[in-house]
């Protein structure tokens, strides 16, 4: 949608922002509350319904237009109105108060491991005849993972004290990966696995070489996951209202460079190609379940700042601080 040439241009009039909606929609801090109350007719918002979308929102908070849509036109008509909007929109409605504070006191992103490992993961559709003429699908998704700074030291322990040798992925790196990360979201929003789905969990890593400066790493394996329809991860925000048989199955690839002196990876790649069938509730695979091809390329996060992995409360990892402040609220 972003690559339209017309959405690009225009998005030039704004100050574009994003963030991750569940926390917005159901936290209790005053960021939260600022959201809710701007896209719920000045109320917070006490249903389970999503509030995700595109917003022509101004500072004050008024929404001037809205749409939940990927389609270019549809995100460029919204535009337009939400400018067409704001030129008539009187000078008082337009800017915050002056004294407002809006800071969110708890995110999942407080718990970034700054010293650990990050990385972004891109989920794609593969075409049916490969890439051989360079078409590719146009939908994909992404996602991050995080990994302590003791979880990567465990990693680089476990390579080095059998050099040469393919050892198993430490279980922090294996579970994160078959459940949370090899998953369908290509097209929206999907449940993970629980461990107790992935009949084939062969993820490993390999010591390759190593010099006074760096130690280099390769990774490999297979997995193999599948929903029967029974729910094993508890009360929690992910359980579906209805389960639905799906799979997913992959072989990986990868690489990475340890620097010695900073204790952090310099470099890391991994690919993954995979078949996946079936459907999830949310996941807009309903009318497409037939299997197909999918892969994943997971590379070092650089960014500055980025959203916390989409399961990062069922990582069960002592340095995950989850959020306290929920929706203890009234519509005052």
């Amino acid at each position: 949608m972003f690559s339209d040439p017309r959405v690009a241009e225009l998005s030039r009039s704004f100050l574009p922002a994003a963030d991750e909606v569940w926390r917005l929609q159901r936290g209790g801090d005053a960021e939260c509350q600022f959201f809710q109350r701007a896209v719920n007719g000045g109320k917070l918002i006490t249903d389970n319904g999503t509030r995700q979308g595109i917003y022509v929102m101004a500072p004050s908070g008024e929404v001037m237009a809205r749409v939940n849509s990927l389609k270019a036109d549809r995100v460029l008509k919204i535009m337009q109105e939400g400018l067409a909007a704001w030129d008539t929109l009187p000078e008082e409605r337009r800017h915050l108060a002056s004294d407002a504070q809006l800071e969110g006191e708890e995110r999942w992103e407080d718990s970034r491991p700054t010293d650990g490992l990050l990385l972004s993961r891109i989920v794609r559709d593969l075409p049916a005849e490969g890439t051989v003429d360079g078409t590719r699908a146009s939908r994909w998704n992404r996602d991050s993972l995080w990994f302590s700074k003791e979880e990567v030291e465990q990693l680089i322990k476990d390579a080095r004290d059998q050099p040469a040798d393919w050892v198993p992925l430490p279980h922090a790196f294996a579970r994160r990966l078959a459940c949370f990360t090899f998953v369908d979201n290509v097209f929206g929003q999907c449940i993970p696995f629980d461990l107790d789905d992935v009949a084939r969990l062969q993820l490993e890593v390999r010591w390759e070489s190593e010099n006074e400066d760096s130690l280099h790493l390769r990774f490999r394996g297979r997995t193999a996951a599948s929903e029967d329809g029974e729910w094993r991860l508890g009360e929690n925000l992910w359980k579906p209202k209805n389960m639905h048989p799906h799979a997913l199955e992959t072989t990986m690839l990868g690489s990475g460079t340890f620097d010695l002196h900073s204790r952090s990876f310099s470099a890391f790649e991994m690919l993954a190609l995979g078949r996946r069938s079936g459907f999830t509730e949310l996941n807009s695979r309903r009318f497409r379940p037939e299997p197909g091809g999918i892969g994943y390329l997971i590379q070092l996060d650089r960014r500055a700042w980025s959203a916390a992995p989409t399961f990062v409360a069922l990582h069960e990892a002592d340095w995950i601080k989850p959020p306290t402040k929920g929706r203890e609220l009234t519509n005052d």
